[in-house]
């Protein structure tokens, strides 16, 4: 039994270390310049806000990821202002979806981090 109670000490104390570390050392939100997750990308910790306008990221935009527990929320216009979407989960690609090589700023938040 008193094996059964420290394999379970251990177990629990792994697991909880694992999800309580998932966010350390990884970015929040990434944005990348192509679909699929290819070519440059942009990392942005947790209460980060960034704004293209006039620079290479303007309107370069074709896929995110977004950790889990985290919202990307995307602006078409810099200075945060104009169409918005609010993201908190991957997109492959925004073709098709009037995102694609639109988004000239965005901030990125988290509930855990």
């Amino acid at each position: 039994m008193k094996p059964l109670v420290i394999l379970a000490a251990l177990a629990s104390t792994i697991f909880a270390g694992s999800a309580s570390a998932q966010f350390y050392g990884e970015a929040a939100c990434v944005l990348f310049e192509n679909a699929n997750f290819r070519g440059r990308s942009l990392e942005m910790g947790p209460d980060d806000a960034v704004n293209f306008r006039g620079g290479f990221w303007n309107d370069r935009v074709s896929s995110v990821l977004v950790r889990r527990g985290c919202t990307l929320v995307a602006y078409e216009n810099a200075g945060r202002r104009g169409r918005s979407i609010e993201l908190n989960r991957r997109v492959r690609d925004f073709g098709g979806s009037g995102w694609n090589d639109r988004i000239s700023s965005a901030e990125c938040y988290c509930d855990r981090y």
